[in-house]
């Protein structure tokens, strides 16, 4: 049962919260082990702007600090990526004269690899070893932040991909993305979907969740919001599963991800049992990622004023 709350939505700023359950503590961040757990916290949604979030937050350095440190093969490409394929052929749909392509939390650059050789290429990414493959590896130019990119750079395409959920604001992400984009440019997103079925059945016990990194949940009622408060339009969003399973593996993945939904403190206490004899072999996550189509890929473009 949801509860009112006054915490401040990091969005829009609105007192006006739905409590939606506790998160449990977690000592993995980005991949890394940590010397001591995270404080989960509390999922909100803000009734006003449909966002949901966690609460409390670190301190906006100790993000990037982690970030910067962690595990650089988390986001590698060793498994099947659905979304990187809607991706590319999103981008290969937008038409020949759009060559340059931005990724903004490329980490390693196996996204922008495979792309033809005819677009430029360019990327954002936090953790050192991650840009510096990038780099090396793809001969993709790298910046460490938004800030270091050139004031007279635009691209016609903008990729975001499992990025905003990491961020404590989203919209202020975005309206900075799209500042970047060529006239007719596009900004494709990709997240997790805050109302699919599952999250609404458990609540602050979604799989998602559990992931410290994981702050900030979008929707297609928040995507209703950000339309009204820039100059964003909506061209495309649909909901896709993340990842491919066989029979036998979504079954298992459902089978905990239901496990859980409903039992999340048992469940929590037989993962660090179970961490307690197998420690090195052993993360806190829940199986639940390709159970359903459970996220959204949106394209976003800019109405710019004749």
């Amino acid at each position: 049962m949801t509860t009112a709350s006054n915490i401040s939505c990091p969005c829009c700023k609105a007192t006006d919260s739905q409590w939606l359950g506790d998160l449990p503590g977690i000592d993995r961040f980005a991949g890394e082990r940590l010397a001591r757990e995270l404080v989960g916290g509390k999922l909100y949604r803000c009734r006003n702007c449909q966002l949901k979030f966690r609460y409390p937050l670190l301190d906006a350095a100790q993000y990037d600090q982690m970030y910067a440190t962690g595990d650089n093969a988390i986001w590698t490409g060793a498994i099947l990526r659905p979304d990187w394929d809607l991706v590319i052929n999103q981008i290969k749909r937008a038409g020949s004269t759009r060559r340059s392509v931005l990724d903004f939390g490329c980490h390693t650059g196996e996204l922008l690899s495979r792309l033809d050789p005819q677009y430029r290429r360019f990327g954002v990414e936090i953790n050192r070893t991650a840009a510096q493959v990038a780099s090396e590896r793809h001969h993709v130019k790298i910046w460490s932040s938004l800030d270091e990119i050139p004031g007279d750079l635009r691209f016609d395409v903008i990729v975001a991909v499992d990025v905003v959920e990491h961020m404590r604001n989203p919209k202020d992400l975005i309206d900075r993305l799209s500042n970047l984009l060529s006239e007719s440019g596009i900004l494709i997103v990709t997240t997790g979907d805050a109302e699919n079925h599952f999250w609404n059945r458990f609540g602050a016990n979604w799989w998602y969740c559990i992931n410290p990194e994981h702050i900030a949940f979008l929707s297609e009622p928040w995507l209703s919001y950000l339309t009204r408060q820039s100059e964003l339009s909506v061209a495309q969003c649909h909901r896709f599963r993340h990842r491919s399973l066989g029979a036998f593996r979504l079954f298992i993945h459902a089978l905990f991800m239901f496990f859980y939904g409903l039992f999340p403190v048992t469940y929590v206490r037989i993962s660090k049992m179970i961490k307690k004899i197998r420690s090195r072999h052993t993360e806190d996550r829940v199986l639940g990622n390709g159970v359903s189509a459970d996220h959204l890929f949106i394209v976003l473009t800019k109405n710019f004023e004749l």
